[in-house]
C-alpha cells in the first residue's frame, strides 16, 4: 500500500512539472511562456541548415508551418540568415539595408527604420537616427523629395542635391538656326493715286520752305503717279507664340520616398 501511494505522489509531481513553465537560467519563468531562457553572456544557438531555394522544403522532407532555421547557403533566391517556413515556402525573417538606402512606397508615415523624405529638420529625428543622417551628409535637414524624380549623380554633383524643374522655357538659343524671310509678289510696273487738296497753305512734309504747297498744282482733283518699275515690299511674319513653358513630366505613378536610417 505504501509503494502504491508513493507511486501516485510521483505521478502527480511529474504531471505538475510537465504542465508548468520551464526556465533555463531563471528559477521563475514567465507564466505566459512554455520556455524562458535567461543569460547575461550567452545566446540561443538555433539549428543551421542549407536551404536550396524558397520553394523547395529541403533540407526538410516537406514544408512545415512554423519551423525556423538559420540558413548558411547563398544560392538561387536565398541568402544567409534566419528563415521561417509558412507551410508553403521559406521566407527570410529580416533584411539588412545599408543606411541611406532610398525606396519608393505607398506608405504615408515613418515605419520600421524608414523615414519620409519631406525636408524635415534632422533635429526632429530620434537621437541615434540623427547621427546616421549627419554621417550621410544631412546636417540640417533631410532632402524634400516632393514632386521630384530620382536620378544618379554625375561627376560634378553631390549626393542629396535638389535640382531640376518640371517645365522648360524655350529661348532663341533652343530653336533651330533658321532665318524666315519673305516678300510680296513683284507684279510689274504699276502706279498709285493721290488726291490734290487744291490751293492753300500746308505744312511741307519734305525739305522745302514752310508755307509752300507741296501738291502737284493748285487744282483740286485726283492724280496718278508715274510708274516706277518692278519693286517689292518687306513682310514681317509673327510666330503666334505666347511664351508658355513646356511641361516635360512624363506619365507617372505618385508615391512617397523614404530613406532607411534604422531604428
Amino acid at each position: 500500500m505504501k509503494n502504491i501511494l508513493s507511486y501516485i505522489i510521483l505521478i502527480l509531481a511529474v504531471s505538475v512539472k510537465i504542465k508548468g513553465q520551464v526556465g533555463i537560467g531563471t528559477p521563475n519563468p514567465s507564466t505566459n511562456s512554455v520556455l524562458e531562457v535567461s543569460s547575461t553572456d550567452k545566446g540561443i544557438l538555433l539549428m543551421r541548415n542549407n536551404i536550396t531555394n524558397t520553394t523547395s522544403p529541403a533540407p526538410l522532407s516537406a514544408h512545415v508551418q512554423g519551423i525556423i532555421t538559420y540558413n548558411l547557403s547563398n544560392s538561387n533566391d536565398v541568402s544567409e540568415g534566419l528563415y521561417q517556413n509558412n507551410g508553403i515556402q521559406w521566407t527570410k525573417l529580416s533584411y539588412d539595408y545599408p543606411y541611406g538606402t532610398i525606396s519608393n512606397s505607398l506608405a504615408t508615415t515613418d515605419n520600421n527604420g524608414w523615414y519620409l523624405l519631406n525636408g524635415r529638420a534632422v533635429s526632429s529625428l530620434p537621437a541615434n537616427v540623427q547621427s546616421r543622417a549627419v554621417s550621410l551628409g544631412f546636417a540640417t535637414n533631410l532632402p524634400n523629395a516632393d514632386d521630384r524624380f530620382i536620378k544618379t549623380k554625375d561627376t560634378s554633383e553631390t549626393l542629396g542635391l535638389l535640382s531640376g524643374s518640371s517645365t522648360i522655357a524655350l529661348t532663341q538659343a533652343n530653336l533651330p538656326n533658321v532665318t524666315f524671310m519673305g516678300s510680296t509678289n513683284s507684279a510689274g510696273d504699276h502706279s498709285h493715286t493721290y488726291i490734290d487738296r487744291g490751293s492753300g497753305t500746308t505744312t511741307n512734309s519734305g525739305t522745302g520752305p514752310a508755307g509752300m504747297n507741296p501738291e502737284a498744282d493748285d487744282t483740286v482733283g485726283t492724280y496718278t503717279t508715274g510708274t516706277s518699275g518692278n519693286h517689292s515690299h518687306q513682310v514681317s511674319m509673327l510666330s503666334g507664340g505666347s511664351s508658355q513653358p513646356v511641361n516635360i513630366n512624363p506619365s507617372y505613378l505618385v508615391t512617397n520616398v523614404f530613406i532607411y536610417l534604422g531604428n
